[in-house]
């Protein structure tokens, strides 16, 4: 079996499309939209903890730290 991705340009293409699936010589399976997925991720971005100043600047130590064994 083998995956493809497809964007419709015209819509009798998916017409095509069902055709064939209707033949069962294909399935056709609806993927979440990346604008659906940018909004999961604004929502989780929004309704994440947030960090105190002090929290953040340990954030930023250790992430130093971890640059600087990546440049050993």
């Amino acid at each position: 079996m083998q995956t493809y991705s497809i964007e419709i340009l015209n819509p009798k293409a998916f017409k095509l499309l069902k055709d064939l699936a209707d033949l069962e010589l294909i399935s056709i399976k609806k993927e979440k939209s990346i604008k659906q997925n940018v909004t999961d991720f604004q929502q989780i971005l929004l309704n994440g903890t947030t960090w105190n100043e002090e929290e953040y600047q340990e954030y930023l130590k250790n992430r130093e730290a971890i640059n600087l064994i990546g440049r050993i």
